[in-house]
């Protein structure tokens, strides 16, 4: 690597996983100290080998064809009013070997000053005995940074953004990849906040999830749950990247001799 240009060719299955791969580089102690000349001159090359299915291809539902994968790992609650703060979640259905083990939650997270993800409590929402459609009510305490499921009455010290998991017999899946053993992104994540299609119950993003561990069949239709009253968020260390990108960029440019 040259402190001019930096140049990530992955063969890989979409841009979503090619991003965590330049954010799993940035991460590292290794290359840390050389992030702001490798940005200088970024390029980065994805090779698809294999086309992410969209919500249609998952479920089947009509209209569904327009949602793609939004690439991002965790969720904010948008009702936030100070009255009845809470989220519902459907259990839409499973189509795996695992579905009377698999169980899925949310969990609180946090981000350490070296881009760490952090875990923090976990709450599950559904359990193997639930089957579709199957809703819970998850009431939160914005003051208390807490939030409760209305149906096992267990609370959690989890915010208003938090992430997804998937627990499986082969290990537990998080939305944040970097954090699973394998280092595979197993879930899909759906913005349908414009709720067009009344098949997904008022749903404002539905999880898709892969169960198999580094990926399997790579169908994401092992769970799949929509849930109400929340938005995606880009990641905190995400952000920071395209900052510090655009930073790069723009001092080079002011650098840069203005031809006649």
């Amino acid at each position: 690597m040259t402190s001019e240009i930096f140049t990530c060719s992955v063969a890989i299955a979409d841009e979503h996983s090619c991003w965590q791969k330049v954010l799993a580089w940035f991460y590292s102690e290794r290359h840390r100290a050389g992030v702001c000349s490798a940005l200088a001159g970024l390029t980065l090359v994805s090779m698809p080998t294999q086309a992410l299915p969209s919500l249609f291809d998952i479920t089947g539902i009509a209209a569904t064809e327009i949602y793609q994968d939004s690439g991002y790992s965790a969720a904010r609650l948008s009702d936030t009013d100070g009255s009845y703060d809470d989220a519902t979640a459907f259990l839409f259905f499973e189509l795996a070997g695992f579905r009377d083990s698999n169980s899925f939650g949310i969990y609180d997270y946090g981000v350490n000053s070296g881009g760490d993800i952090l875990l923090g409590e976990t709450l599950e929402v559904f359990n193997g005995k639930a089957s579709p459609i199957t809703s819970a009510t998850l009431a939160f305490d914005l003051s208390a940074g807490t939030v409760k499921h209305e149906g096992t009455n267990t609370t959690r010290n989890i915010g208003d953004t938090f992430g997804f998991y998937l627990t499986t017999p082969q290990s537990t899946y998080y939305s944040h990849s970097l954090l699973n053993p394998d280092g595979f992104d197993h879930l899909l994540m759906f913005d349908t906040s414009d709720n067009s299609v009344g098949a997904l119950l008022g749903s404002d993003l539905v999880l898709a999830w892969e169960d198999l561990f580094e990926g399997g069949d790579r169908d994401y239709n092992d769970m799949v749950v929509g849930i109400t009253d929340v938005r995606p968020v880009p990641e905190p260390s995400a952000l920071a990247l395209v900052g510090l990108g655009l930073i790069v960029l723009m001092a080079r440019t002011r650098r840069a001799p203005i031809s006649a």
